[in-house]
């Protein structure tokens, strides 16, 4: 959990560590009991000690979100994600951080990124943003309407969502229409049926 690091000069490379790994544990307990400002201190030693923990940086992420701090939980919460992309609760905290300071699209890709990563909160919190997400890629997959659901070729948006009349299977714009958009014919690409746009 705790890497090596790159300076050399104080303590030894053990001291080091035994002090990273003795504030992470702290860092818990004031998390696990709810004291997320006093986590956030924690983690804070603890990622400067250990800057390539992707465990310290989501924690310290998720105590500054929790503590009301969206703001300082987006830098840690992406250092995470750098280091561990399939990282289901820091993008699910990373989006809900971003829904606070209104940054709605990139907030519902990560929340739907999460989802199909199947963190539970995120798959909860979906429909309340008007959105799913793709079972292809993972990103997400807007609610939307569309006056003739009869049409075989439409023109969609990127972000919006489809659903296969057949199959149930959910898709975004990108991964219907091959990336443009442009005209598509709505054929589901796993079982041939028909895409109807995703709607809550």
């Amino acid at each position: 959990m705790f890497g090596r690091f790159g300076r050399r000069g104080g303590g030894g490379q053990g001291d080091r560590d035994a002090a990273a790994k003795k504030a992470f544990e702290r860092g818990q307990r004031e998390f696990s009991a709810g004291r997320y400002a006093a986590a956030a201190t924690v983690f804070r030693e603890v990622v400067a000690l250990t800057p390539d923990s992707p465990n310290s940086q989501f924690l310290l992420g998720a105590s500054l979100f929790n503590s009301g701090d969206s703001r300082g939980a987006v830098d840690p919460l992406r250092a995470c994600l750098a280091m561990r992309p399939d990282h289901a609760a820091a993008h699910f905290a990373l989006g809900m951080s971003l829904g606070r300071l209104d940054q709605f699209d990139d907030a519902a890709e990560h929340i739907a990124k999460a989802a199909s990563l199947g963190d539970r909160q995120a798959l909860d919190m979906l429909p309340n943003i008007g959105a799913d997400y793709c079972r292809t890629c993972g990103r997400a997959a807007r609610f939307g309407q569309i006056d003739d659901q009869d049409a075989d070729i439409v023109v969609g948006t990127i972000g919006g969502g489809w659903t296969c009349a057949d199959c149930r299977t959910v898709l975004c714009g990108p991964c219907i229409s091959g990336g443009r958009a442009g005209p598509f014919v709505r054929a589901c690409p796993d079982c041939g049926g028909r895409m109807l746009v995703l709607t809550k």
